[in-house]
């Protein structure tokens, strides 16, 4: 496949990507605002975010100053981002799996961002003790994103399957989005296990990218990789 053809798909992708966000995040903007529910957890009440409690429970409630945290939103949203808070209170035996794919998925992305940092040094001429340096963490990074997202993927695909609680609720929808995305992390673990070093081939091809270099070249593990997560990206606003 040409360089030429790989900047058509790749800014193909983008392009769709970035229309869908922004449909989606005007179409929720235009959403009527959501009613608020006091039995939720609402984080910015200062000293009752623990319990979900709020401000409308204190004596008097009317004639008292609203005491809002700023930093409670943060932890908030963190903690259930990135460990998971719900999963692991409501449902602990889908924590390991859940956790392992999203850890996968936010490593993939860090390297995403590692790659780009990789093509700048190529372009820049930095010294090759700092490129080296950073290709062994995207070598490093990128390994641990796909087995992590291979394990979490394919074990939440078995566990749905298996578990009658959970098979009842699994829909079309579920299944594709975890196909999907074990699509991703499994193309990408087999262009690792292709012989030379993947961290540099990634690295190459965004450095033809951005130089918009028509001889770019990548083996076909990578090839079929770098589509899969195409496909995936253009999916992802859905």
């Amino acid at each position: 496949m040409s360089g030429i053809i790989w900047h058509n798909l790749t800014f193909a992708a983008a392009a769709v990507f970035l229309v869908l966000m922004i449909y989606r995040i005007v179409s929720i903007i235009r959403q009527p605002v959501h009613l608020r529910w006091e039995l939720a957890p609402i984080p910015h009440e200062k000293g009752k975010a623990k319990y979900g409690g709020s401000y409308l429970e204190d004596y008097e409630w009317w004639q008292k100053p609203r005491k809002k945290s700023r930093i409670a939103p943060v932890i908030y949203m963190l903690t259930e981002i990135f460990v998971l808070k719900s999963i692991w209170k409501n449902n602990r035996s889908l924590w390991p799996l859940s956790l392992s794919m999203h850890t996968g998925l936010y490593l993939i992305i860090l390297t995403l961002v590692l790659y780009f940092i990789n093509a700048l040094l190529m372009i820049g001429e930095a010294s090759l003790s700092v490129q080296n340096v950073f290709l062994s963490i995207t070598t490093v990074v990128v390994a641990a994103g796909c087995v992590l997202g291979v394990l979490g993927t394919v074990g939440l695909i078995l566990k749905r399957s298996i578990d009658t609680s959970l098979r009842n609720f699994g829909t079309f929808s579920t299944y594709f989005r975890l196909v999907l995305l074990a699509a991703v992390f499994i193309s990408g673990v087999t262009a690792m296990l292709y012989p030379g070093n993947y961290a540099l081939e990634m690295s190459l091809f965004v450095k033809g990218i951005i130089t918009l270099d028509s001889g770019i070249t990548v083996t076909a593990a990578s090839a079929v990789h770098i589509l899969i997560s195409m496909l995936f990206v253009i999916y992802l606003p859905f």
